[in-house]
């Protein structure tokens, strides 16, 4: 039987940021899993169409299953890179679920309960230990229905007694920018460390993190350093995908 891992990705312009992220975890996978074939599909559209004017082909997860299946793969298995179960994997992910397609979870589950998300918290944890400032954690979020998966993160952290604050770009979802800096106030914290609660980060990093809440923090008193590369450049946190695929009995 032929069987296929797709790394589903909501996807990068930046031809740097896919080679150390999205690039980089389908080559470890296709090490661990040499029996299987190896490929990528991005969620977003608009990046499919714009890398697609610039001469590369990348597929939406749609079209990456119909591939496969010409080919003869008889089973799929979809690995998101996406952190929360939101309305990116709700709507362009979880959809594609049929006989001959294993959809697996995204990295983190809604309530952040299980030993499985302990290991996402210690690794995130483990990236940043040579930096002295809070963490500020910055995470995509959703906006139309609410995420509950950030708080219950949030949750968890505190539980660990860390100085980790764990906030959102939608600023229609919570914790936004606002809760984050309530948090800070309370804690008369004075020296933050912005970091993306993504994969890739790529542009949100640029537009939201570095434009707004940085400029937002400053003008409030905080000193504040931008850490600008997602969390998929750390190979240990990518591995946690490979962890995901061995849980998952593959």
């Amino acid at each position: 039987m032929l069987k296929a891992i797709v790394v589903v990705s909501f996807g990068s312009t930046d031809e740097k940021i896919r080679a150390a992220t999205i690039d980089s975890l389908a080559h470890e996978i296709s090490v661990t899993y040499p029996t299987f074939e190896i490929r990528q599909a991005y969620t977003s559209n608009f990046i499919v169409k714009k890398l697609f004017r610039h001469g590369v082909l990348v597929q939406t997860v749609s079209e990456q299953i119909s591939n496969l299946r010409a080919e003869g793969y008889e089973e799929i298995i979809l690995l998101p890179t996406h952190f929360t179960a939101g309305e990116e994997f709700q709507n362009k992910v979880k959809t594609q679920v049929a006989d001959d397609v294993k959809i697996l979870s995204p990295l983190l589950s809604p309530n952040c309960d299980t030993d499985f998300d302990k290991k996402v918290l210690a690794t995130a944890i483990n990236c940043f230990s040579t930096f002295d400032e809070d963490l500020v954690l910055v995470g995509h979020g959703s906006p139309n229905v609410h995420n509950p998966t950030y708080e219950n993160f949030q949750r968890m952290i505190d539980e660990r007694h860390q100085n980790i604050h764990v906030g959102v770009i939608e600023e229609k979802d919570t914790p936004n920018f606002d809760d984050v800096v309530k948090r800070l106030e309370s804690r008369d914290v004075k020296k933050i460390l912005l970091a993306p609660l993504l994969f890739t980060g790529g542009l949100h990093v640029e537009k939201d993190i570095k434009i707004s809440w940085q400029t937002r923090l400053s003008a409030l008193g905080y000193k504040v350093k931008i850490f600008s590369e997602g969390l998929g450049t750390f190979r240990s946190f990518r591995r946690l995908y490979i962890d995901k695929l061995e849980l998952a009995g593959v």
